[in-house]
């Protein structure tokens, strides 16, 4: 069984979770053989489009993301139902919560509200214990300190508003602005022509397609038309935008592995990518876009199709010119989006939330603007990841979320994403980047600096 799981999609924490379920099946009475994600599993004999209620399915089939599907409603254009269906929950499933849960899920699913949602799901069947799985099963160490996924923001609105308040300090009746349009950002010239501090930059927004579930809450033939969609649209791209799109199924292993390593592509399902539903089917429908004509030269414009997001599109570029990284963020968003139109579609948005995401942390604008920045001598101070805090600054390590190494370069980028608009965030970042880059070269000179007073929160 092992060598079976252990495909090149599947993580080796992944795989000894799906290993330890294998053992469980027999005793949920699950018949016949299917192969999922590289290995041989038992599925129930009813599946999708079956008669059977979710209230049947086993915990199991529940963790496994094998819910009874409705038809799906094209014309519905937010989030993920038409409606409030209803399950007839049993008389205590409130999830069991150790010391070593510590999320905001975990924080804001007490037993009242839990017991308020139980029963209810979307079209799709996405129910509360869907939302909180990923934080249930994880634990800690959570993406974000989230520890859930949304299947739909309204129905679930007793749990997500509490959560959204206090990740994004924004109320439920304050409503977000959203600009991207370059010309509205101050005329600022290239924080670092020489490279010397300022080694790259890079913008990536997460979007929705209206009319389809979140990716958590997707079917495999509604990941199929997601695809489709995004490929006739990212074909409409010209000149220095153009390029091609490979889906995962047609890459070779050494190309997955050559374009993760280099960062271009997202990484194979994780533990915590499994429990949240996003590795369903993997790796069916998924895909990037690169403005490139070959795999092995270096695209500066890419889009990830059917990872966390519907879309992810990023721009990057080599220094600090986050001006020209943007105005091409842009011109690649308003084409992609004229080809929604088209199709019937559009980014999802709404006045309240933004970019309507599955995640919540990346509600707003769906942007994080980043900067590799060399603080060697400012890093070291004291007080200053807090100092970055109080500018709006999110400081990582230098490859991202999950790297802690602190090697004297970092990833700098915005705080926020919702409340503010996306040329608020970007000139926080180029005014943000600019000071560090300034108390860097007095410390470099032999100045003193105090990073324990500097700024005020923004």
């Amino acid at each position: 069984m092992a060598s079976k799981v252990a495909s090149r999609y599947i993580c080796p924490l992944a795989a000894a979770a799906y290993i330890a379920y294998d053992r469980s099946l027999a005793s949920d009475g699950l018949s016949d053989s299917k192969t999922t994600l590289g290995r041989k599993r038992k599925i129930p004999t009813a599946t999708v489009g079956s008669s059977r209620s979710a209230s049947e399915l086993s915990g199991v089939e529940r963790w496994l993301g094998l819910t009874t599907l409705s038809k799906f409603d094209s014309s519905r254009a937010d989030c993920d139902s038409v409606g409030v269906g209803g399950i007839e929950p049993p008389a205590d499933e409130y999830p069991y919560f150790s010391h070593w849960h510590r999320s905001l899920m975990r924080k804001h699913l007490s037993r009242e509200v839990f017991d308020d949602l139980n029963g209810k799901t979307t079209t799709n069947g996405y129910t509360i214990n869907d939302v909180v799985k990923s934080g249930t099963a994880c634990g800690y160490s959570l993406p974000r300190n989230m520890g859930c996924m949304a299947g739909d923001y309204e129905i679930f609105k007793p749990f997500f508003d509490p959560v959204i308040r206090e990740y994004h300090d924004f109320s439920p009746t304050s409503l977000h602005t959203t600009d991207i349009n370059p010309t509205h950002l101050k005329s600022v010239p290239d924080l670092d022509p020489n490279s010397e501090y300022v080694l790259s930059t890079r913008i990536r927004v997460s979007r929705s397609i209206s009319g389809f579930p979140f990716p958590p809450a997707s079917n495999r033939g509604q990941r199929r038309l997601v695809e489709s969609v995004s490929k006739r649209c990212v074909s409409r791209l010209t000149g220095d935008l153009e390029g091609t799109y490979i889906s995962l199924n047609d890459m070779t292993n050494a190309e997955n592995d050559d374009l993760i390593q280099r960062h271009i592509l997202f990484d194979n399902p994780n533990e915590w990518a499994i429990t949240a539903g996003l590795s369903k089917d993997w790796p069916d429908a998924r895909g990037i876009f690169m403005n490139v004509e070959d795999v092995e030269d270096t695209p500066d414009f890419i889009v990830w199709v059917n990872e966390e997001d519907h879309l992810r599109i990023m721009t990057m570029k080599k220094g600090g010119d986050i001006a020209a990284v943007f105005e091409k963020l842009a011109r690649g968003l308003q084409v992609i989006e004229e080809g929604l139109k088209e199709e019937g579609h559009s980014f999802l948005h709404d006045d309240h939330l933004g970019f309507v995401v599955g995640c919540p942390s990346n509600l707003g604008t769906g942007m994080r603007a980043s900067m590799h920045v060399k603080l060697i001598r400012l890093s070291k101070l004291e007080g200053f990841d807090q100092m970055c805090v109080r500018m709006g600054l999110e400081v990582r390590g230098k490859h991202g979320e999950t790297d802690k190494a602190k090697s004297g370069i970092f990833d700098i980028s915005n705080r926020h994403r919702l409340g503010f608009s996306e040329i608020e965030l970007i000139q926080l970042m180029i005014d943000g980047v600019t000071e560090l880059v300034k108390m860097e070269k007095q410390l470099a000179s032999g100045e003193e600096v105090d990073c324990t007073e500097k700024f005020q929160k923004v």
